[in-house]
């Protein structure tokens, strides 16, 4: 190779390095990205892919993120990607992935309804699971469009669903 060619390879290699070197930055907040104030997350579309079911950016209108979803509220936060996160008792539960260390959000219902009506949600259009830790025999359902019931799920139930169709829930 001509010493002038081989100068060209060799200056393409070392940009590229730079340039690799330089997106490393990007993802020192862990694969999942960095979090913001608010509980959304911000992650590059590589961290990402692994994880899609269609459902990354679902949401349920009227739940707010909380950092434990341990507590008498309704709300979501990220899954513990190493040892879950389970459903607290008295809950009914949806989350965005099948398995936790898929990571997503968990979708923690205290309140069988908001305000007297159904959970409206927002972007599920794949694959994730439910989990009805309900307790004194209370069913959750997940329903359609017409808020028809699409799952009767009975309590100490939990189990995959597409949630394609799934346009409402009711938690109790």
């Amino acid at each position: 190779m001509a010493p002038r060619t081989m100068s060209k390879a060799l200056g393409l290699v070392i940009g590229l390095m730079v340039l690799l070197a330089g997106t490393g930055a990007a993802h020192a907040a862990g694969p999942g990205g960095a979090v913001r104030a608010d509980g959304t997350r911000i992650a590059s579309a590589a961290a990402q892919a692994p994880r899609d079911h269609g459902n990354d950016n679902a949401s349920v209108v009227g739940v707010p993120y909380c950092a434990n979803i341990n507590v008498s509220a309704d709300c979501w936060t990220w899954i513990n990607t190493t040892s879950g996160t389970p459903c607290p008792n008295g809950h009914f539960c949806i989350y965005t992935n099948v398995l936790a260390a898929e990571g997503g959000k968990v979708f923690s219902f205290f309140h069988c309804r908001r305000g007297g009506s159904d959970w409206v949600l927002r972007a599920w259009n794949g694959v994730g699971l439910y989990d009805n830790s309900n307790t004194g025999g209370a069913h959750a359902f997940i329903k359609g469009i017409a808020h028809n019931v699409l799952v009767n799920v009975a309590p100490g139930t939990d189990g995959s669903y597409n949630f394609r169709p799934a346009y409402y829930v009711q938690a109790c």
